[in-house]
């Protein structure tokens, strides 16, 4: 049985909240709600958009390309192994990592904890096309899961939020009792350097203290920092701008032009607060 088809024990119909089950080269639920599974491996659970402005697309192939590029030079290796410490030793069942991208947290934490499985949920088709491939014990799925989680109440062991958006009720809401939350949440003056001559978009300053607090009957297990300055390429700072949601806002002819007149390497703050909640 592959991890996907195992998946059918936590996924619910984005439409109506109702569980799926394999049906028809894709998934459906008992009032006739289908969705597709792609040849690559992936399964699409995109609801009919109900509200205002276009569904969320997630990120393009661009960014995940330099995303890859930044991560493989190291750079977040420090933020990553701060999560597999966040996550228990002896965790077993499901992984939701949400918001998750190519799923290279969760590949991380799945070599670790031989008792999970793991799915991605991510708006993003060409990212969770890779997740999909990424590791045996790994699912991935096309989901906005701004809107909501297609995820059944209590269903997860351990979930991930890391550099996503979302709604920390949705979180409480999967999460098995005694369950673990993960959330990686940036600190104001992360990046703040490449901001100097861009308008990039900033971080508001307190976020980490929000999350703490977010789920009420969860405890805080634990609130680890990584700050450290690291020297950029001016290669590498292009990445750091356009792996992010500032690519869809920013124009790469004029960030290059930027960045070019400044004298590499430049030096750049990352700076991140790890948030661990568990249920009581």
């Amino acid at each position: 049985m592959s991890t996907l088809d195992a998946a059918f024990d936590i996924l619910q119909c984005p439409s109506c909240g109702e569980p799926l089950a394999p049906a028809d080269g894709g998934a459906s639920c008992t009032n006739r709600h289908h969705f597709d599974q792609a040849r690559q491996g992936y399964l699409s659970l995109r609801a009919a958009h109900k509200g205002k402005g276009a569904p969320a697309s997630g990120d393009t192939v661009e960014m995940l390309e330099a995303r890859e590029r930044f991560q493989s030079e190291g750079w977040h290796d420090e933020i990553r192994d701060a999560v597999l410490a966040a996550v228990p030793t002896d965790a077993r069942g499901w992984l939701a990592d949400l918001g998750g991208g190519t799923g290279w947290y969760a590949t991380a934490v799945l070599d670790a904890r031989p008792d999970l499985r793991a799915v991605v949920l991510d708006a993003s088709a060409p990212a969770v096309r890779i997740a999909a491939r990424a590791h045996e014990r790994l699912a991935g799925v096309s989901a906005d899961v701004w809107t909501g989680i297609p995820l059944r109440d209590a269903s997860v062991a351990v979930a991930l939020r890391i550099f996503a958006p979302g709604s920390a009720a949705e979180v409480r809401r999967i999460l098995a009792p005694g369950g673990t939350a993960v959330f990686v949440v940036p600190h104001a003056d992360h990046l703040r350097e490449l901001g100097h001559g861009l308008k990039l978009m900033k971080v508001p300053a307190g976020k980490a203290e929000e999350v703490a607090v977010s789920i009420p009957d969860a405890r805080v297990v634990s609130v680890h920092e990584v700050r450290q300055r690291v020297q950029l390429s001016v290669e590498q700072a292009l990445d750091a701008v356009f792996m992010g949601p500032n690519a869809f806002h920013q124009d790469r002819a004029k960030v290059e032009k930027v960045l070019a007149e400044w004298q590499a390497p430049i030096s750049v703050t990352i700076a991140v607060s790890i948030v661990t909640l568990q249920l009581v």
